[in-house]
């Protein structure tokens, strides 16, 4: 709540000249417009300016009342009467306030009722004068109460020379409009906290915090050369950043309102390593109060193959000290765009294992108990996937996909049943690059589809695997990662 201090008011002496639109104030949390109108567009349910914190159909937004205010005479403003929504709860407010200039309410309560419409306005106004009656002052607070917002994807394209982001309606995805929010072309989306966040990756090397409308809130660099792969929160202040090219693991404040005050720590992953130095740490998982984190620990001296076994360090998010590893069955622990994943049901990680990109039989999705802290083996493999995995979402406890590349190099996306470790079916196969699968707020889930000529987002049903839409939606150009914000 904005408190009364925070309207800097202040009485000067009596006899200043001063005009009469300096009578009285109103402020709301987070309210924007002149002093003398303030306005504020709440979202139902949004505990920054909804005070019940709950979507019920009305947005209970506090409300300060000032009189009395500099370059105004010192005396309190001696008539004020109010009209619209919580009037009689703010005259009792102004009633029972100290005698005194300034004169300040404390946060009046005031719900603005929106049923079932998207957005509903109300005006609150307060016509005021001082003791002689020769200076009068009107105000008003317009305050709207919004309806949750539909559901957007959030979608990277690029050619890997140029870097789009893009916004379309989840229920409508041939609507995407290019926003003009710069990315860097090699670059993921990750949803941290309900914001859309951009992980700028080899040569961008920097996290991009996204504000509400996509435009960048706050952006600050990872290191020259750091190269970061993930980004994921335990708390709204708090989030783990992945380095690919360091030995050094980030904690940062994904809220934070400067890069001074961005990084908020670092834990050393180097021990963990192979012998070139460097763990090659990429996708990272909350379990508890432990965060986990894939080192694929590549031999970068040998084209960076995957000589050693993939490990999964283990991160006390309370203390952020590294408090172990797990060893992996599997080498090179490789996911493009989504990473590792929770087991519905168990809440037991899924680790992907691609091995040899250029061979099937030495890869696949590997369980991990993370209470345990220890492998549990192959839930399905790369011979029964039918190619080197590449990406995977688990939508049920029957039903996950995966995006594999066989030996022909041809991208399939296939459906499997991760209880029974079965390939279900093929569900769609192209002779270029599939670069991500995720899953849909409306029970779809999303590929996105970079093949030429005709590269954008292919939606299936989660539970068939049949298409919901002919060909593709286009992006402008080809889509790599995709979040969802809403």
């Amino acid at each position: 709540m904005i408190l009364a201090g925070a309207m800097a008011i202040a009485p000067v002496s009596a006899g200043v000249a001063a005009p009469a639109e300096c009578l009285v104030r109103f402020a709301v949390p987070g309210g924007t417009g002149s002093p003398d109108a303030p306005a504020l567009a709440c979202r139902d349910g949004d505990a920054a300016c909804d005070a019940d914190g709950v979507e019920n159909g009305a947005c209970l937004v506090g409300v300060v009342f000032c009189s009395g205010i500099a370059p105004c005479p010192a005396a309190p403003t001696a008539n004020v009467r109010f009209r619209g929504p919580g009037a009689a709860s703010l005259s009792a407010a102004l009633a029972a306030a100290e005698p005194a200039a300034p004169t300040c309410t404390a946060p009046v309560e005031v719900a603005i009722e929106r049923g079932f419409a998207a957005r509903r306005t109300r005006t609150i106004r307060a016509r005021a004068s001082d003791a002689s009656g020769r200076m009068r002052d009107r105000d008003r607070v317009r305050i709207a109460c919004e309806g949750p917002r539909a559901p957007r994807a959030v979608i990277v394209a690029t050619d890997f020379e140029t870097g789009l982001l893009v916004r379309t309606p989840v229920a409508a995805p041939s609507r995407a409009r290019t926003l003009a929010t710069p990315v860097h072309a090699d670059a993921l989306v990750r949803v941290v906290g309900g914001a859309a966040v951009v992980v700028n990756r080899y040569l961008g090397d920097n996290v991009q915090v996204l504000n509400d409308r996509l435009g960048t809130r706050l952006q600050c660099s990872t290191g020259v050369g750091s190269n970061p792969h993930d980004i994921v929160a335990v708390g709204p202040r708090k989030a783990y950043v992945t380095r690919y090219d360091r030995d050094a693991l980030w904690v940062v404040d994904p809220q934070a309102t400067s890069c001074s005050a961005f990084r908020l720590g670092t834990i050393a992953l180097g021990g963990l390593a192979d012998g070139d130095g460097l763990p090659e740490m990429s996708q990272m998982a909350v379990a508890g109060s432990r965060l986990f984190v894939s080192l694929q620990r590549l031999d970068r001296r040998s084209g960076f193959t995957g000589r050693e076994t993939s490990l999964l360090a283990v991160v006390d998010g309370e203390s952020d000290t590294l408090v172990g590893a797990i060893e992996l069955q599997g080498r090179n622990s490789f996911a493009d765009s989504s990473g590792i994943q929770r087991e519905p049901g168990t809440g037991k990680l899924l680790v992907p294992q691609a091995g040899s990109i250029f061979r099937t039989g030495d890869g696949g999705i590997e369980r991990v108990d993370p209470d345990a802290m220890v492998s549990e083996g192959f839930v399905v493999t790369e011979d029964t996937l039918g190619g080197t995995i590449a990406d995977f979402i688990v939508v049920s406890a029957e039903r996950g996909y995966a995006i594999v590349i066989d030996e022909a190099l041809r991208n399939l996306l296939v459906a499997f049943d991760p209880q029974t470790g079965v390939l279900v079916r093929r569900v769609f196969a192209s002779t270029q690059f599939l670069a991500d699968v995720v899953a849909a707020p409306d029970g779809t889930i999303w590929l996105a589809d970079r093949s030429l000529p005709r590269p954008g987002i292919r939606v299936f049903d989660a539970a068939s695997g049949e298409p919901v839409r002919r060909g593709t939606a286009s992006v402008g150009l080809p889509p790599f990662s995709i979040g969802f914000v809403p």
